[in-house]
């Protein structure tokens, strides 16, 4: 194809929706298309993860009005058949720039969290502000992508999108690679002991309810010898789980890793893998843990988790927040697992050649 894919975004950042952008572009470039990447920050280490086809077009802010200098530059340059965002600010910038350089690509938003969650919290006038933007997007985009049937029923429900206009589109979460990462070795000593681990993997934010997870960790602890892992770029909330940590004289049995760029490895070899979000537009790590066939508990919040794990038949679901249950799921998984192959076949609808078929579709080229 004449003219390239182009992604556009102010970073790639070392959380799950930089990580499934990568996997995309590289699928892509794969399969002989040309891909742009459109980006603010280059600091990202996943970015050394890019084929070197990539084009990048680094731009100095993505300002819904101050990047039309940069974004035209690139629309007149390049001329790209499509253009994916994710943020309601970057795909507007794109839209004005493309109306005011009569360049006219096709544009793709995609949703990956439930807006019923944003809407939530805000009051009254800011809902009515957002939900104005919404509709705006909806008349602007080629397609809405939505990363779950969940996210996609919450668009329809809660900003009233139609459901001719909306593509489902997993993530690509499962690449040919991941097998090979998952083999490397661990050196850990937890992984060195021959009693059970616990892993999770979320950045340190209040969605992740490190709380719960913590609390029901040190119940499963007084009745049995086990670990937890924590992998995952350290947020805002980060002094106050190590302050958790403490107070529930946890030290010497947590460790806390960061972010890793190989975090499969860590996980394939752990007893059980937990999700204790507060909400979740997918839960890309839940598929990651099934595709190298460990066991999953994750709680029961809106969207994804009940959709991956097929309403609890491929892993354990708890209520949001319920420490008990989530103790009693931990005990049980730790207990009686479930069987490896039935978990690794039932993850193949997240294969990155999947999704990368789905945006093909979105944008009209497949």
């Amino acid at each position: 194809m004449e003219h390239p894919i182009a992604f556009y975004t102010p970073d790639l950042s070392i959380g799950g929706i930089g990580k499934m952008r990568v996997h995309l572009m590289r699928e892509l470039v794969k399969r002989g298309y040309k891909v742009d990447l459109i980006i603010q920050d280059l600091s990202s280490p996943l970015l050394k993860r890019l084929p070197s086809d990539v084009f990048i077009h680094r731009v100095k802010t993505t300002h819904s009005l101050w990047s039309i200098p940069g974004l035209a530059q690139h629309l007149i340059s390049r001329r790209p058949v499509g253009i994916i965002t994710d943020r309601l600010r970057l795909n507007a910038g794109v839209y004005r720039t493309a109306v005011l350089t009569g360049k006219r690509p096709r544009l793709i938003l995609s949703f990956h969290n439930p807006i019923s969650v944003k809407l939530a919290s805000f009051n009254e006038a800011r809902r009515r502000k957002y939900l104005g933007k919404l509709r705006a997007a909806l008349e602007r985009n080629y397609r809405i992508v939505a990363v779950s049937n969940g996210v996609a029923r919450d668009l329809m429900e809660h900003a009233g999108y139609p459901s001719e206009k909306i593509t489902v589109v997993h993530n690509p979460v499962i690449v040919p690679e991941m097998d090979t990462m998952a083999e490397e070795p661990v050196d850990h000593p937890f992984y060195k002991e021959g009693i059970p681990v616990v892993v999770t993997a979320a950045r340190m934010t209040e969605q992740k309810d490190f709380d719960t997870l913590l609390k029901a960790f040190r119940g499963v602890r007084d009745q049995m010898e086990c670990r937890l892992v924590i992998l995952g770029k350290k947020g805002r909330y980060y002094s106050s789980i190590v302050d958790l940590i403490r107070n529930l004289r946890l030290e010497t049995d947590v460790a806390m890793l960061g972010f890793q760029l190989n975090p499969y490895k860590f996980i394939s070899k752990a007893s059980v893998f937990v999700l204790s979000s507060r909400w979740e537009g997918f839960g890309n790590v839940l598929v990651e843990a099934l595709s190298v066939g460990t066991p999953v508990i994750a709680t029961d919040c809106p969207v994804g988790p009940r959709e991956i794990l097929e309403g609890g038949r491929l892993g354990r679901l708890v209520p949001v927040g319920d420490v008990e249950e989530m103790k009693r799921a931990l005990i049980e998984a730790i207990s009686s697992p479930l069987k490896m192959d039935t978990l690794k076949q039932s993850v193949a609808k997240y294969k990155v050649e999947v999704s990368a078929d789905g945006y093909l579709k979105a944008l009209g080229i497949a």
